[in-house]
């Protein structure tokens, strides 16, 4: 915890791109200024933010770890904000296909679809349970094609990557350790064509996953990386320069 409240501070102190200010290129300022600081105010649709809300007053206890369900929105799945922000940036590049890694109960997966309504979206999940929980929510919700693979994110991953195309969208939000999420973001880079999107969350829950997002960032094929402190983002596009931005969100 003293770490993370370490990096944070030092986070502040190296924020240079308040708002797109200084941003040269067009493409990198509308993601910057429209997509993350939604200076258009897109809303997210109200049935979004219902179901998020009432799994955050879910108190049902979840099987095997014996966590309520409430516990386990407030502590591991996206926030509103960040939620907000995942269906903004699917709405705006408009993927040919999404992939999520870490459904969890699938909240996120709630924002990426809504976001970009009829793209073929594919979401992996380790625990059953969990897998189970989204699948009803994706269900009851009518979120079109999307599909939750439950089972171990290696084998799920090697088994929908050559479906991808080269324009797709992934959130990396699985295994929180460092070799896996290099794996995972490596083989995702692999897939991408002339323009991708990959984003990251909890770049800094652990020093293992701050370690794999300056790896990942440090790659030739990383154009460029934005550090939202709990979130990264990479931009793929092949024509852009390199750019390494830190946001305050």
């Amino acid at each position: 915890m003293l770490w993370r409240i370490f990096k944070y501070i030092e986070h502040l102190s190296h924020l240079r791109h308040r708002k797109g200010h200084g941003i040269h290129s067009p493409y990198l300022f509308e993601f910057i200024d429209r997509v993350v600081f939604n200076s258009e105010g897109v809303e997210c649709p109200r049935m979004v933010l219902q179901e998020h809300r009432d799994l955050k007053n879910n108190v049902t206890i979840t099987g095997g770890e014996g966590r309520s369900v409430s516990s386990f929105v407030l502590g591991s799945s996206v926030s509103e904000k960040y939620g907000a922000l995942l269906y903004r940036i699917a709405g705006w590049f408009g993927p040919e296909m999404i992939v999520e890694l870490g459904t969890g109960l699938g909240i996120s997966t709630l924002y990426l679809a809504s976001g970009s309504p009829g793209t073929t979206l594919h979401s992996i999940e380790g625990n059953t349970e969990r897998a189970t929980i989204a699948a009803h929510l994706v269900s009851r919700c009518n979120l079109g094609p999307v599909s939750i693979h439950w089972g171990e994110m290696d084998e799920k991953l090697s088994d929908i990557l050559p479906l991808m195309p080269g324009r797709f969208m992934a959130y990396v939000d699985g295994n929180h350790s460092y070799e896996p999420t290099v794996r995972y973001v490596r083989n995702l880079l692999d897939r991408a064509g002339e323009e991708a999107v990959i984003i990251m969350d909890d770049i800094y829950w652990s020093r293992g996953m701050n370690r794999a997002w300056k790896e990942v960032t440090s790659w030739q094929e990383t154009r460029i990386s934005i550090d939202l402190f709990h979130m990264g983002i990479l931009l793929l596009r092949k024509d852009l320069p390199q750019a390494r931005l830190k946001i305050k969100f």
